[in-house]
């Protein structure tokens, strides 16, 4: 047929590459080298630095040895803060420069490596590079370099001066101190190479607000007022509300352009440390030694008394809450008091300090002993839940725990949701906050305080042994630090753990001790809640001693009771 197309002028089979509008005429390799490049210099100048840093990529790609594209691309990366990926670029450029056939050196290249140089933090190594410079060129290109001389001269008087004596062997001090802390690495003769275990340094509350706060001046110092930038970016990191996980392709994004943001402030602001440190800083801001003294003092006096109004304004607090009787929410206010704020004040700061947390904890032991109250319903009670009740304990719960039997091992289904028990989760962060606050408490009353808490946080999560032994430790600090109230609470704890195993005996004893303590406080109301708890735990065993002796007595009749044939011919019949 005519109209019949032949072979060879078929359809293309597949999709046409999309393209960019310049990609449709085929230009040079050249022509696309120079075109990259103009753009990448218009991108930098309108401080769209990723975009030019991606045209000059592209640029490098078609010609790899071109150094007008390496020198722009290292003055884009000193713009962004890649100090060490310019300097690269920079002295790539001039070792092509002097591989060719005649060997060239270009004075704003070798400018290029010494500002790179520079901004590496390199502050010898770009002296030597000026002093190259200036026997290299004439002296009207040596004019930029000498007044880059200058500066780095500045930056070494600005560090190594002799005003500056003082500070710099007090750091030199630290760094010897800290290396004299690393472990070092011990060569036997074992063949095996094995691998020395690091300890992990656990931080107290004191020395994390103190990083924070050198933190925080020192991006005030070098940032001005842009320092509440850098705090918010920092915070952006860790937010998850930035990284939703339903969202993998934008969570992506934003986690590195967040991340290289902050690095790339941070190595800006580790240049100005490096040319000016913090106590060159400090030096020029009080050039006079008594005006920095008395500057110091009145910033020490101002926080002193701002710390003691502050003391006052959570006593005043705490007992308002005694009144209203709120000892939760007293309890909660004291926890958050005394583990986020006096935890970070100093003995400089805070003279008073051991003489505050006694009171705030005393506060509360007094608070909570209010509650040993004898109930209105014992009468009508019974058995063991008389005892129950007066320690406030769930008897239903109890009474569920002992019916409850081993039931056969089999699958479970859970729903997902139902994996996390609010309840279990919050018992572990109350936990490890509990423990955490142990590592460095300072006081055995607060030490006290924290395992009574632990041991109350266990019996309420039904680890009953685990709350005696941490109550019967509470005991012991209590004891230690002659505080009758938190000795008596912590055996509180052992007789609630003891009432609701049934050990009765035990119970005994603990509530002699307790009515002892009560005795020394003086309070008639506790001496009589504590009495009428030793004759219900009487009554429970004398109750406990006359059904042993009544099961004793079944099975002694039993054991003597004659054998009767008949009886045995009838229930082999049945």
């Amino acid at each position: 047929m005519a109209n019949q197309l032949p072979a060879s002028e078929g359809p293309i089979a597949g999709v046409k590459p999309h393209l960019q509008p310049w990609e449709v005429i085929a230009w040079t390799p050249a022509q696309l080298t120079r075109m990259y490049s103009d753009w990448a210099i218009y991108l930098s100048r309108n401080r769209r630095l990723r975009h030019g840093l991606h045209c000059v990529d592209n640029a490098l790609k078609l010609d790899p040895v071109n150094t007008k594209a390496l020198i722009r691309r290292s003055q884009i990366q000193r713009k962004m803060g890649l100090a060490a990926e310019a300097l690269k670029d920079c002295a790539w450029a001039e070792a092509l420069l002097k591989k060719q056939v005649s060997p060239v050196s270009k004075s704003h290249v070798s400018l290029e490596v010494c500002d790179a140089l520079y901004e590496a933090n390199r502050l010898e190594d770009t002296k030597i590079k000026l002093h190259d410079h200036l026997r290299l060129f004439s002296s009207a290109q040596g004019v930029s370099v000498v007044n880059r001389l200058n500066v780095v001269d500045g930056n070494f008087r600005d560090t190594l001066s002799e005003d500056t004596t003082l500070a710099v062997q007090r750091l030199i001090n630290r760094m010897l101190v800290s290396l004299a802390k690393e472990p070092k690495e011990i060569k036997g003769d074992c063949d095996v190479v094995s691998i020395i275990e690091k300890e992990e340094t656990v931080l107290s509350p004191l020395e994390i607000a103190r990083r924070k706060r050198h933190y925080k001046i020192y991006n005030q110092t070098y940032l001005n007022k842009c320092w509440m930038d850098v705090e918010f970016l920092k915070k952006l990191r860790s937010d998850q509300k930035v990284h939703p996980k339903h969202s993998e392709n934008s969570s992506k994004y934003l986690c590195k352009l967040i991340d290289n943001n902050y690095k790339m402030v941070r190595s800006m602001t580790k240049m100005l440390h490096t040319r000016c440190p913090m106590y060159a800083q400090h030096q020029q801001k009080y050039p006079n030694a008594a005006l920095w003294t008395k500057q110091k003092e009145e910033n020490l006096y101002r926080i002193q008394y701002q710390t003691r109004r502050n003391m006052f304004k959570i006593l005043r607090s705490i007992r308002q809450l005694i009144r209203v009787g709120d000892l939760r929410k007293l309890s909660n206010f004291i926890e958050e008091v005394m583990g986020d704020y006096t935890t970070i004040k100093t003995h400089r700061v805070m003279p008073w300090k051991f003489e505050f947390i006694n009171e705030v904890y005393n506060y509360l032991g007094l608070a909570r002993l209010n509650e040993f109250k004898i109930p209105s319903n014992m009468t009508v009670l019974q058995g063991k839940q008389r005892l129950l009740t007066l320690f406030k304990l769930p008897v239903e719960k109890n009474l569920e725990l002992q019916s409850k039997k081993p039931k056969q091992a089999g699958p479970l289904y859970l729903a997902r949701s139902d994996l996390t028990d609010p309840k279990a989760e919050k018992f572990k962060k109350n936990v490890a906050r509990y423990e955490k606050r142990m590592l460095f408490a300072e006081y055995p009353i607060e030490r006290a305080y924290l395992l009574h808490e632990l041991a109350q946080s266990h019996l309420d999560n039904n680890s009953f042994d685990t709350g005696c032994s941490l109550a019967r430790k509470a005991f012991e600090e209590a004891t230690r630090c002659k505080s009758i109230v938190w000795s008596f609470l912590s055996l509180m704890v052992i007789c609630k753990a003891h009432a609701i195993l049934g050990k009765i005996e035990r119970e005994k004893d603990t509530l002699s001790k307790a009515f002892e303590l009560a005795k020394r406080m003086k309070n008639m109301e506790l001496c009589l809640f504590i009495d009428i708890c030793i004759k219900v735990n009487a009554e429970e065993m004398d109750l406990k001693r006359l059904v042993s002796s009544d099961m004793s007595t079944r099975r002694q009749r039993s054991r003597q009771a004659p054998f009767d044939p008949s009886s045995a011919e009838r229930n082999n019949n049945i």
